[in-house]
């Protein structure tokens, strides 16, 4: 048996044989590698040197891995890459060891271990047995560098079948992802580009592919069933299992008439999916990301077409829904509460207390209820000119109503043309106003308030509007003492093409129109002075020119039927006078 210094030689000696004779790396690589002063050390009198597994290392650096490997179940098998830390009597590290077809890895002065089908603590303790067979008071760390690469075999209706190599402990996921789409940089499995395989989101809703039952074949003869799309949706794992050496995984095509389940109503995102015979309505309602707020998730109503034609199932308690058993084509519905979904609100504008948006209950609350929310009017407001825009044009308590009023018609009987161009845009106004006066009490208990409602209160600025047919048409203070007549000469009177008789008052709220005598005038109102139109006022002419010529006419008429009756009278008096 040698000596310490001896073998400390002698396993010096056989390692730089190794280095000799293993397969060369690129120098570049080597010179970086070799720079570090770590090393394996051969007792105290034996200088620093690093062993390395050139082909294996190689290898290593080429299939450079940053997946998460779960090391409680990996098992070892041939392609693996092994790194080996000794301490103690002898310390230094191994690069690059590869388990090699025969399941083997040959060590320096310690000689080949079988390491095949072990997990990474069982051929730590395996190494470690014969190290320190070796290798007195040595200890070997085992780690893994790199996994090794399985061969799986695609088939089915997917763009790219047959052979694919892909890294030990990969998931059906990015096992597959290479049966659809091809690398720009002519391998998708190397490890830079594995984690970034990602279905885009327009794939999977394009629903071309039966990705929801997904056959894998093992060698032994078993088989299990994968489920992308719940993967993708919940993040489950175990519907995403991992690939095996050997596995045949068939894909098929997602058809028009391929069984299908959906899930609606209360839920997040409603789906459509691929259906499978292990379906349940929790997992359903788990990939349509669970219930809304409001869903009630104690009861699901299943619609299921049959023979006998559309029957409901009512499902009321989480017993009844775990139970039950989904078909082919069932529909999943999550009612929602209605209660709970109360977000009806409307926003105040304007002078008042408090502005904002205010809870209702959607066609219930009135409008006095909300103001007393609010605080009331400010000092400022304009109380008479306030109006509500309905979310909803038309819509009242009593359901959908016409867009405008008839009545609103009646006042037009004697308008010219402006003025029916002045109803038309009117019509379009009211078609979602309401307008209120706040200080009405009943009538705002009457006026009911629907989501999406807004209430303006405009400020009270004090002044009259009057425009139209003056001479200075514009704004103008107050005056609780003046007339209509008072603000027109206020205005610069008349203009030339004014009708004085066309006077009218528009009311700041309503925008009604009212005789000036028939109306009170307050802050907000408009004074409008109509004109004779110009077009009218030819087409009077022209009428009255015609009313004259028809007048002349007549009296021609007249005329020539009078002188011939007179001259037949003439003629019949000579010849009874010859006679």
């Amino acid at each position: 048996m040698l000596f310490g210094t001896q073998r400390a030689v002698l396993l010096t000696i056989i390692l730089l044989l190794f280095n000799i004779t293993a397969p060369p790396l690129i120098a570049q690589e080597t010179q970086q590698i070799q720079r570090p002063s770590m090393g394996l050390q051969l007792g105290e009198s034996v200088e620093q040197g690093l062993f390395i597994d050139n082909l294996g290392l190689r290898l290593s650096l080429e299939k450079f891995y940053e997946g998460f490997l779960d090391m409680e179940t990996y098992r070892l098998g041939t392609g693996d890459l092994l790194g080996i830390s000794l301490e103690g009597n002898v310390s230094g590290s191994l690069r690059g060891i590869r388990v090699n077809s025969q399941g083997t890895i040959m060590l320096p002065e310690v000689g080949i271990i079988h390491v095949r089908d072990l997990l990474l603590e069982e051929a730590e303790e395996v190494i470690n047995s014969r190290v320190r067979e070796k290798l007195l008071e040595t200890r070997a760390s085992v780690y893994l560098e790199h996994p090794r690469s399985v061969k799986i075999h695609l088939a089915g209706s997917v763009p790219h079948t047959g052979p694919h190599l892909v890294l030990a402990q990969t998931r059906l996921d990015q096992a597959i992802f290479n049966a659809f789409f091809q690398s720009p940089h002519g391998n998708f499995n190397t490890p830079q580009l594995i984690m970034a395989n990602k279905f885009p989101a327009e794939f999977i809703e394009e629903n071309r592919f039966a990705l929801r039952n997904i056959t894998i074949n093992r060698e032994d003869g078993s088989e299990i069933k994968g489920d992308l799309i719940r993967y993708l949706k919940t993040g489950d794992q175990s519907a995403n299992p991992m690939v095996e050496d050997g596995d045949a995984i068939v894909i098929n095509r997602f058809y028009d008439y391929t069984p299908r389940v959906s899930v609606s109503g209360a839920v997040n995102r409603p789906l459509e999916l691929e259906y499978r015979d292990d379906d349940t309505i929790e997992r359903l309602i788990r990939m349509a990301g669970g219930t809304t707020y409001d869903g009630v998730e104690s009861e699901v109503r299943v619609a299921r077409l049959t023979d006998g034609g559309l029957r409901e199932t009512i499902l009321e308690d989480s017993a009844a829904i775990a139970e039950f058993a989904l078909q082919p084509n069932d529909r999943v519905i999550v009612p929602f509460d209605r209660a709970k979904r109360g977000t009806h609100n409307v926003q105040v504008y304007g002078e008042a207390q408090i502005t904002g948006r205010f809870p209702i209950s959607d066609g219930e609350t009135s409008l006095y209820e909300m103001m007393q929310l609010t605080g009331g009017l400010s000092d400022k407001a304009l109380p008479q000119a306030a109006y509500l825009i309905r979310s909803q044009p038309g819509k009242t308590e009593y359901g959908i109503q016409p867009a405008f009023d008839p009545e609103f018609l009646v006042r037009t009987s004697d308008q010219f043309q402006q003025g029916f161009e002045y109803l038309e845009l009117e019509s379009q106004l009211i078609s979602n106003r309401v307008y209120v006066d706040l200080l009405d009490d009943e009538q705002l208990k009457s006026v009911m308030l629907f989501d999406g409602d807004r209430l303006h209160i405009p400020k009270n600025e004090g002044t009259i509007f009057v425009f139209g047919q003056v001479n200075n048409p514009g704004y103008y203070n107050f005056d609780a003492s003046m007339d209509y007549d008072d603000y027109i000469e206020k205005a610069g009177d008349f203009a030339l093409s004014a009708d004085e008789e066309r006077i009218f008052v528009i009311k700041s709220g309503t925008n009604s129109w009212f005789r000036p005598d028939n109306a009170r005038i307050e802050p907000g109102d408009l004074v409008f002075v109509d004109r004779v139109p110009f077009d009218e006022l030819q087409a009077a002419r022209n009428y009255d020119l015609q009313k004259r010529s028809q007048r002349n006419s007549n009296i021609q008429l007249i005329m020539t039927g009078l002188t011939t009756i007179t001259s037949i009278i003439t003629a019949y008096i000579a010849v009874s006078r010859n006679r």
